[in-house]
């Protein structure tokens, strides 16, 4: 019977233990219903106060000294979508926004301040407007909600804001002031082009067909490497439509020979001189196929070989239009030289460069882009000349491809370390962009290092640093 009782007198325990809880459950529960509610009505009437107090001093009109009554009635005229007002308190990122735009063909305003750019807007119509958001001075985002006020429903502006700042916050306040999207900074030409591209078409690169199997970046790059020579265009376009074939019949000859290493060296071959040419959905594939090649193992490789044609041919006839488009006669000298060209015995000058490349289209970007920027360009295609050709001449700067025949770019790297040493510069630019392999290029001693496909502007921009640093050596 005790354990009867002791089991009732537990059970009422319990049910007290539990009516208290449920008591101090609900007295919390009904304290944080009523601090939410004072919450709730102090933010209403706050939120009243901050409307009435921002409506004084609103941003769109304070900035418009003679603002019109009624939006503006532009002329408009067929220069208006080439046309970009700049508003950037920087004087360097000023300069290279200013010059970025330019080169995509726009004919650019920069007034020196907020009230500048509004007055400038009110006389013309612009084809999009940039608006520094960082600069107090330049208040873009005030200087932005005038311009929509100007301007009313009948147009629309687009507005980029120019900021090192992509919070939410940021976002939020941008999208308030009728900025349309951003650039951020430090500016780079290819973003510039990719957002100003949206509101207007740019016309510095030439014309460019409607693309579905190139990538549009890719194919910028090349018509700007081209400039003015359309035949340099055209060249660089066959050479890739002569050489993929030749590699994808090898491909697929190493795959029914089951010659595991050597697909993979096929595939490596042709996934970086179709990235570069702009070919990225057989640069993918070749990818993979390199890949799967690196397991050992062919399984699934036909299909992926079948894939890979596919992507080819779908390449071939938008490359094949981009270079009639860009058809015209040539006026440049040849963009470098072989190994058998005359490079004497003297030291070499500070634009001299030598670069071992076995893939003929790479190294003609190469050659292009270097001897455009004032180099001179002495071209091997294998490692053992490479060699032979540094025993015979000094050069302000090597470029080396790893994947080469003979001798690959890691044994001429050694060479050169080994009997020149440390006082050429050497760049590698190779498709490989695994970490063990750059890894192992900096511990035999490259200066610098750069995968394929590469940006022409950027390997020309490291070259010169590098060969100054071969002057300041010398």
């Amino acid at each position: 019977m005790s354990h009867v009782s002791d089991f009732a007198a537990g059970s009422r325990k319990g049910e007290d233990v539990r009516h208290r809880l449920r008591e101090r459950v609900d007295e919390l529960l009904g304290k944080c219903n009523q601090m939410a509610d004072r919450k709730r009505a102090v933010g209403a009437e706050a939120g009243k106060i901050a409307l009435v107090a921002k409506k004084p001093a609103a941003p769109v009109v304070e900035p418009l000294k003679a603002a019109p009554e009624t939006p503006v009635d532009w002329p408009q005229t067929a220069r208006a979508e080439h046309r970009a007002l700049v508003l950037e308190g920087n004087l360097l990122h000023r300069k290279v926004l200013v010059r970025a735009l330019e080169r995509s063909g726009y004919e650019v305003d920069v007034p020196i301040s907020a009230a500048e750019a509004i007055e400038a807007f009110q006389r013309c119509p612009y084809g999009v407007v940039l608006l520094d958001c960082d600069d107090p001075e330049m208040d873009g985002f005030r200087t932005a909600a005038s311009l929509r006020l100007i301007e009313g429903d009948a147009r629309h502006t687009p507005i980029v804001g120019l900021t090192s700042n992509a919070g939410q916050a940021h976002r939020k306040e941008r999208k308030a002031a009728g900025i349309d999207n951003y650039l951020l900074k430090p500016f780079r030409r290819e973003r510039v082009d990719a957002v100003v591209s949206r509101y207007a078409p740019t016309r510095g690169s030439g014309p460019a067909p409607a693309l579905s199997a190139l990538d549009k970046d890719r194919v910028r790059e090349l018509q700007e490497l081209a400039g003015d020579d359309a035949a340099l265009l055209e060249e660089l376009i066959q050479l890739f439509l002569t050489s993929a074939p030749a590699q994808l019949a090898k491909m697929r000859q190493t795959a029914e020979d089951e010659d595991v290493p050597a697909l993979r060296r096929a595939a490596h071959g042709l996934k970086g001189s179709s990235g570069q040419i702009g070919a990225l959905r057989l640069q993918e594939i070749c990818g993979l196929i390199e890949a799967l090649a690196g397991t050992g193992s062919l399984v699934g490789i036909d299909a992926l070989l079948a894939e890979a044609s596919l992507a080819f041919e779908r390449a071939v006839g938008e490359l094949k239009l981009l270079a009639t488009l860009g058809a015209a006669p040539s006026h440049a000298a040849g963009a470098g030289s072989d190994a058998t060209a005359d490079m004497g015995r003297t030291a070499a000058k500070p634009n001299e460069i030598l670069m071992a490349e076995d893939d003929m289209l790479i190294a003609r970007f190469l050659s292009s882009s270097l001897t455009a920027a004032g180099f001179h360009v002495t071209h091997v295609r294998d490692g053992n000349s490479a060699i032979e050709t540094l025993r015979a001449h000094n050069f302000a700067v090597v470029i080396l491809d790893i994947n080469m025949p003979e001798a690959d770019g890691y044994q001429v790297l050694a060479a050169i370390r080994s009997t020149v040493g440390e006082s050429t510069p050497v760049a590698i630019i190779s498709s490989r962009h695994q970490e063990q392999d750059i890894l192992r290029a900096f511990d035999l001693g490259v200066d610098d290092y750069l995968t394929k496909p590469f940006n022409p502007s950027e390997v020309v921009a490291r070259v010169r640093r590098l060969a100054r640093q071969a002057a300041l050596r010398a």
